[in-house]
């Protein structure tokens, strides 16, 4: 068998709920001072976004504990993955 490199386009949308009055100016304030810079609730919301696509939480399972959030259900916060697209976009 020879050796084949492949290039794979994959595409995931995630649907994600977040309680905002969790994510009050507080919130936002201390966070951003020991995470991220994010002033709005849509940076939060891709934040969680791509962590729950790339699997480094689970949000399918309740009680997550989420660096930066703590415990999921504590903060309002929910998150799946609706639909996932695969595309080969170059095979060698």
């Amino acid at each position: 068998m020879t050796i084949r490199t492949f290039e794979i386009d994959v595409t995931q949308t995630v649907r994600v709920v977040l309680d905002g009055r969790k994510f009050d100016e507080a919130f936002i304030a201390e966070f951003r001072q020991s995470f991220y810079d994010f002033d709005t609730l849509e940076e939060h919301a891709e934040h969680i976004a791509q962590l729950q696509a790339r699997g480094v939480i689970d949000l399918t399972a309740t009680g997550e504990f989420i660096e930066g959030y703590g415990p999921s259900e504590e903060m309002g916060i929910k998150a799946s993955v609706i639909a996932t697209d695969i595309n080969v976009m170059e095979a060698t």
